[in-house]
């Protein structure tokens, strides 16, 4: 696409080197999360779409995609992160790359100061200046598992929330999850002899592709510890604590996080709003992201 700026940027978190793209040059900034196993890169056109069909209702917005801890060209946490420690990057990331609007800031400072007294030059300041402005949060699965902890969190920092194919849900084992584990542990047994363990890792490559579970088997083994205490968390009793304007966008074939998430998701946010988009997956966001684009644009413009 043409006429949207695009930079790429680098700045330093947490002792963590940490990527992230921005498109536009509004002043109102909205934050996308990306989901796991990918990065910002993937998100490019859905961005652009989103700055070229705001300008054509005249917002000024400003898209943000960081490449979150452990994913694209940002360095992987030494630690073994939880749900709660991304929602702790995520706000000192969001409080880092907004605080360039520090122009509206002294603005702000210089509108409050009258002098009283011009010859002695004694300046005094009326008020406290303007708070900063909220920012947009955008959350696709893994990012939307991060973006309701957020919003539940810090209700005062989000003007608007938007969850697509939102993770965050825990449900029991199903039956081909609980004949995973078993042959996993079965398995883990036999491969430890000396003549089998060669075909282990083929093995564990089968047995997670039968299970679905690809983001698994294509981690690290640091992302893979990192996920199983990501996935271990249930969000489902904090959603009534999301008191933010919501907005959710689900399609309908979606797989990974399916419909029925997205329904209860939806009925424990009071207030929130839900579009399903049929021929749609868990891909919804690059799968069309013109059509994506302009269900946020509508939302944010209301």
């Amino acid at each position: 696409m043409t006429d949207v700026n695009v930079r790429e940027n680098q700045i330093r978190i947490n002792d963590l080197d940490i990527h992230f793209k921005t498109f536009g040059k509004g002043d109102t900034p909205v934050v996308l999360l990306h989901g796991w196993g990918i990065d910002s890169e993937k998100y490019t056109e859905t961005a652009e779409n989103l700055i070229l069909q705001s300008k054509s209702l005249d917002l000024r917005i400003k898209v943000i995609i960081p490449d979150l801890p452990g994913f694209g060209k940002s360095g992987v946490p030494k630690e073994n992160w939880n749900l709660d420690n991304y929602v702790d990057f995520t706000d000192k990331f969001i409080e880092t790359v907004t605080r360039g609007r520090g122009f509206e800031m002294i603005k702000n400072i210089l509108k409050n100061i009258t002098l009283n007294n011009l010859g002695s030059g004694i300046l005094s300041v009326n008020k406290e200046p303007d708070p900063p402005r909220k920012f947009i949060l955008i959350g696709h699965s893994f990012g939307g598992r991060i973006a309701i902890k957020y919003a539940a969190r810090y209700p005062e920092k989000v003007e608007k929330l938007i969850l697509a194919g939102a993770a965050g849900i825990k449900h029991p084992l199903n039956p081909k999850q609980r004949m995973f584990f078993a042959m996993a542990k079965i398995g883990k047994a036999i491969f430890s002899l000396p003549v089998m363990n060669k075909l282990d890792r083929y093995a564990k490559i089968f047995l997670y592709k039968a299970a679905r579970e690809k983001d698994y088997i294509n981690s690290t083994p640091k992302m893979k510890e990192i996920m199983k205490n990501v996935i271990d968390e249930n969000l489902l009793p904090i959603l009534d604590h999301v008191r933010v304007s919501t907005l959710l966008l689900w399609g309908r074939s979606d797989r990974s996080t399916p419909l029925a998430d997205g329904n209860s998701i939806h009925d424990k946010i009071k207030g929130s709003e839900m579009i399903i988009f049929d021929d749609a997956n868990h891909s919804l966001p690059y799968q069309k992201p013109d059509e994506f684009a302009k269900a946020i644009i509508m939302f944010i413009k209301k």
